[in-house]
């Protein structure tokens, strides 16, 4: 048996303030594209079955553009595969917190070949391919609905596809079930689907990673290939095959230290440097004092921008400012004056001291961390 597991696509996503002349968000046009470009690439491999292993879309209501472009995709696609098995599992972006809300993933039980599973766990044969599958979406698991992870129907190969964290993926306390809870050694294949990089812990289990850079925080998959996986039982080994996405690029972090916001500004457009076409670039710079922040040149963050899909410009303030020293010869912080003063004045009636204190240290920080927010030209 031959098959191709895709995962965790999300469609629909959307990001940055980028539109084509026909009003379309340019990040959720890309993620749509880079879809299509991993199933036509499926197709080339003429699997007998193909699994989705979660997370067709990124929100439970898609724009119409999304559903429709969705669906004439799927249709187009099993046609040319000439209905052959095609399963969906539900993941947690695409499943609706009430159950009365229907679910988007059903509209497409109509493609001839497609097997919908968006909320129970479900086992099914299909007797044409002498397999065996068992779909457990992410609600089942947040459900806790009870599973019995082992083949029961005596065919020849089995599938198992899960939606969720596994231990290994994540820390334990954010994780919805553990690998070896699957009994992955009496599947043929086991389709992982929720974390969004290529992870394989077993000859036949794997997450197959998302089809593009799509979570809340893209910066930890740079460098992480996306795309989807071939499995043929007779080789019995996991392929890994990479789909082309727009670049993303997290440029070395700079240090501000001691530069005016000329110097900084310089620096900025001395390291903007790539050769991908409107790249998503992030940059960050360490010890920014906010005067030197509030005068960096926005007509170099444009130039640098215009290059770019998105340009991130994040900037982090000295871990603590200086103002003045200590009798030791220690820096003297705004954290330490503010603690001083409050122990040296005297207290209204009801005014605690160390709840001042904890008052005004809490302000500081979250003067500091909106200092990191990025710089809007």
């Amino acid at each position: 048996m031959k098959l191709a597991h895709i995962s965790d696509t999300h469609l629909g996503y959307r990001a940055y303030n980028r539109f084509t002349p026909q009003g379309f968000n340019q990040r959720e046009l890309d993620v749509m594209q880079t879809f299509k470009t991993c199933l036509d690439a499926i197709v080339q491999r003429d699997p007998d079955v193909i699994i989705h292993s979660g997370d067709l879309f990124h929100v439970v209501r898609p724009s119409n553009a999304t559903i429709i472009e969705t669906f004439k995709t799927l249709s187009r696609i099993q046609i040319q595969r000439q209905g052959r098995p095609f399963i969906i599992v539900g993941g947690n972006h695409d499943t609706p917190r009430t159950s009365d809300s229907g679910n988007i993933l059903k509209l497409f039980d109509g493609i001839p070949g497609m097997h919908i599973h968006p909320a129970d766990a479900a086992a099914f044969a299909i007797d044409d391919l002498d397999l065996e599958v068992l779909c457990v979406p992410n609600q089942s698991l947040a459900q806790r609905e009870s599973i019995d992870w082992v083949p029961q129907l005596g065919k020849k190969h089995s599938l198992l596809s899960v939606h969720g964290i596994a231990t290994q993926a994540m820390l334990p306390t954010q994780s919805d079930f553990d690998v070896d809870d699957t009994k992955h050694n009496l599947w043929t294949y086991v389709a992982l689907g929720d974390f969004h990089k290529f992870q394989q812990y077993g000859k036949n289990v794997c997450y197959a990673g998302s089809t593009d850079f799509t979570s809340s925080n893209i910066w930890e998959e740079t460098g992480t290939p996306k795309g989807w996986v071939y499995f043929d039982s007779q080789v019995g080994a996991i392929e890994f095959q990479e789909v082309h996405t727009r670049t993303v690029i997290d440029l070395p972090t700079l240090d501000g230290d001691g530069l005016t916001s000329e110097g900084l500004s310089e620096k900025l457009v001395v390291g903007a440097k790539w050769n991908d076409e409107l790249p998503i670039v992030r940059q960050l710079v360490r010890n920014v004092r906010p005067e030197v922040r509030a005068k960096i040149s926005l007509d170099a963050v444009r130039s640098i921008q215009a290059r770019a899909l998105d340009y991130r410009l994040q900037t982090f303030a000295p871990h603590s400012y200086s103002v003045g020293m200590t009798e030791d010869g220690r820096a003297r912080t705004l954290e330490m004056s503010w603690t001083e003063h409050v122990d040296s004045v005297t207290l209204g009636a009801g005014i605690g001291r160390d709840e001042l204190k904890a008052l005004g240290l809490n302000l500081l920080q979250e003067v500091k961390e909106l200092e990191t927010a990025p710089v809007e030209a």
